[in-house]
């Protein structure tokens, strides 16, 4: 009787490089249920650490920054090529955040979202100051309340209520993950600016520590104050976030390696227009400017993660798909935007309420997906963007 022949056993650093090469989380995580050994290389937090590097993390929907009858999640619907992923994050996560302790006298707000985490906010009707932070994983249901600050002037007054009075505002925000944190995957930090007409004082939490930090501040008079800081709109691109107002004809920057502030001018031609920023790579800085149913880009160079000399150049223009509706950007993550696309009649007589239609924008590609379509219409979103399960692993 003959003897079956025994299959080779492929070591885990070659399978490693074989997924690697996989296009997307979608195709890792069918990857990992073909067998024990494939999953146990998968699920590590080393392998998902390089797999992460290269490839850019799926968005499986989006959160309202304030929700009106409470927070909603609206995941990715088909034909989005993440539907089926975001559907099985949808019935396993909670993202009505249940498992917080209830506080009839608070209501919740969500900040930002980040490698599987929420930042939520949870104030009263005199406001929220930094001991109303709540950092969550909706998927494995933990949450981490971050502390007050009781030894600074400026974080006292905020607290105090005084803040307000003095037209203070307060931006919660969760930071990119940095080298230490790529090692220990459950500490994060969180950084709070606090927003005057005039200046900016931010603040870093590390989970680590259990502290906050003062960490920089920045004069806005050398360039006009801000009318309304809050209206100062957020994108995070690799380690630097940038700010936008409507109203304010400069981008201020905060580098996160070296937490200093500065302020950057914008292309002219994006004037009087909504735009944002985006990471196309290679070292440079996208900006991106709607023009009715099409996108402007404009680029400028990186150096040394801080913006370069040269001008900002108009590279393209791409035609959006729907061009019957008025389009605006609601929400970045690294990498992609999330557009909404309203009737152009939106205002006008209807026996009922229009559609909306919300799309993903993937910088890179340039791909265009509807990502799912609500009779809610949100105007400032946060998007999820996340390793799909059964790949997502606890972030805290």
């Amino acid at each position: 009787m003959a003897t079956a022949e025994v299959q080779p056993v492929l070591p885990d650093e070659l399978l490693e490089d074989i997924f690697l090469r996989l296009d997307d989380a979608a195709d890792l995580a069918r990857a990992s249920a073909a067998c024990t050994s494939f999953r146990r290389v998968v699920s590590s937090r080393r392998f998902l650490r390089r797999f992460r590097s290269p490839h850019t993390l799926p968005v499986l929907g989006f959160l309202e920054f304030i929700g009106v009858a409470g927070l909603h999640f609206h995941h990715a619907g088909p034909p989005h090529r993440s539907a089926m992923a975001a559907r099985a994050l949808a019935q396993a996560a909670d993202f009505s955040f249940s498992f917080l302790p209830k506080d009839p006298l608070k209501s919740c707000r969500v900040c930002d979202a980040r490698d599987g985490r929420v930042l939520l906010g949870r104030s009263t009707s005199g406001g929220w100051g930094f001991g109303d932070l709540v950092v969550c994983d909706p998927l494995y249901r933990r949450y981490v309340q971050i502390p007050l600050i009781t030894d600074d002037p400026v974080a006292s007054a905020l607290h105090s209520g005084q803040l307000e009075f003095e037209s203070g505002w307060l931006e919660a925000f969760l930071a990119p993950p940095g080298e230490d944190e790529e090692e220990d995957a459950l500490s994060f930090q969180v950084i709070c600016n606090v927003l005057y007409e005039d200046k900016v004082v931010a603040f870093v939490f590390s989970s680590v520590t259990g502290e906050w930090l003062r960490v920089a501040s920045f004069s806005f008079l050398p360039y006009g104050c801000i009318e309304d800081p809050e209206s100062l709109v957020r994108h995070n691109i690799r380690g630097c976030f940038y700010w936008r107002h409507h109203t304010w004809n400069n981008l201020l920057v905060l580098d996160t390696c070296e937490m200093k502030f500065s302020v950057v001018d914008p292309p002219p031609d994006s004037l009087n227009r909504q735009w944002a920023v985006a990471d196309a790579g290679e070292d440079r800085l996208d900006l991106i400017a709607i023009d009715q149913c099409a996108l402007d880009f404009y680029c400028k160079t990186l150096q040394n993660i801080g913006l370069g000399t040269d001008k900002w150049r108009h590279e393209k223009r791409i035609s959006l798909p729907e061009i019957n509706c008025n389009w605006s950007i609601i929400g970045t993550a690294e990498g992609c935007f999330l557009l909404l696309a309203s009737p152009q009649d939106f205002f006008s007589f209807r026996p009922e309420m229009p559609k909306a239609q919300y799309f993903t924008l993937e910088i890179k590609t340039l791909l265009v997906e509807r990502q799912c379509v609500a009779r809610r219409f949100v105007y400032c979103a946060c998007l999820y963007a996340s390793f799909p399960p059964p790949l997502s692993l606890p972030s805290i």
